[in-house]
């Protein structure tokens, strides 16, 4: 569905009495027509454009007073609907404001159901767009999670989930930024809030399946010490969940860059925990280490 903007910005042409009004060079109606055809004639500004402009109007406005979460939830509903019908040059045409859009809505802070298809979203766009942008983005958002120092725990958790997002869907193009992404999940596990501990080991799982034992051999032992040093001895039920999560994905990789001495030391503080996701996992990422022999 697209609005047939006129220069008129009526939806209609205008009359030989009515003289046209022109857009306002701020509007995205001006941008659209400035591309047209040689004819003159406006490009149609489609669904997804229109919905881009409103995520952006909605941005603008947090900088005052905080989003309202059930706007932001039905516009990102449907933001993911519109994605699945736009053709890829009209995702490309607006896929930076996008992903800029996006991110600041993540990093002003927003609950969880609005946090996750945001990051749904992000990586969507990327995959159905141009997808070199893959390399700015995971850099940006690496950088502010590196920059910011005691930040909203929300626009943490924001990052970190956006950021796992991408590693999930493209995580063998950026194996080189897994040592910097184990080194923020590590400044994230020294936050006081539950699900931000959470999302920084759900970020780690992502970025270690993500990367399918591609990144350095440095990388993963930071991982696995970060899993075994705070994860699977955390307080809270669900960060220890994500610990075990941790060690699976560790198994589903083949266990890259552990030898026996780290496997034997995951079983017995297993063991010690009595938790058994744990045992599970770690039993899991023996089986897989021992086929290498």
């Amino acid at each position: 569905s697209t609005l047939d903007l006129h220069p008129s910005g009526t939806g209609k042409r205008p009359s030989a009495q009515t003289p046209a009004r022109p857009p306002a060079p701020s509007s995205p109606t001006f941008r659209m027509a400035k591309r047209g055809v040689a004819g003159g004639e406006p490009i149609p500004l489609s669904r997804f454009g229109a919905l881009v402009a409103q995520l952006e109007s909605v941005v603008a406005s947090a900088r005052q007073k905080p989003p309202d979460a059930l706007l932001c939830f039905d516009l990102l509903s449907e933001l993911s609907s519109a994605l699945d019908e736009a053709p890829k040059d009209t995702i490309q045409l607006w896929q930076r404001k996008c992903e800029d859009a996006l991110q600041s809505l993540l990093v002003f802070g927003a609950c969880r159901p609005v946090r996750r298809l945001a990051s749904s979203a992000m990586g969507r766009i990327i995959q159905k767009g141009d997808a070199i942008s893959v390399y700015s983005r995971a850099s940006t958002l690496q950088g502010w999670l590196v920059d910011v120092k005691r930040a909203d725990p929300m626009a943490c958790a924001g990052a970190a989930q956006c950021l796992g997002e991408i590693y999930h869907l493209f995580g063998r193009k950026i194996t080189a930024g897994l040592i910097e992404t184990s080194n923020i999940v590590g400044k994230l596990m020294k936050y006081h809030e539950d699900f931000v501990r959470q999302d920084a080991l759900l970020l780690l799982e992502n970025a270690l399946e993500g990367s399918g034992g591609g990144g350095s051999g440095a990388a993963y032992l930071e991982a696995f010490r970060i899993i075994m040093r705070g994860g699977i001895s955390d307080k809270s039920y669900i960060v220890r969940v994500a610990a075990a999560r941790c060690l699976k994905a560790f198994a589903n990789i083949g266990g890259p860059g552990l030898g026996m001495a780290e496997l034997d030391t995951s079983m017995s503080c297993c063991v010690k925990v009595s938790f058994t996701h744990f045992i599970y996992s770690t039993c899991l990422l023996k089986n897989q280490w021992l086929k290498l022999f």
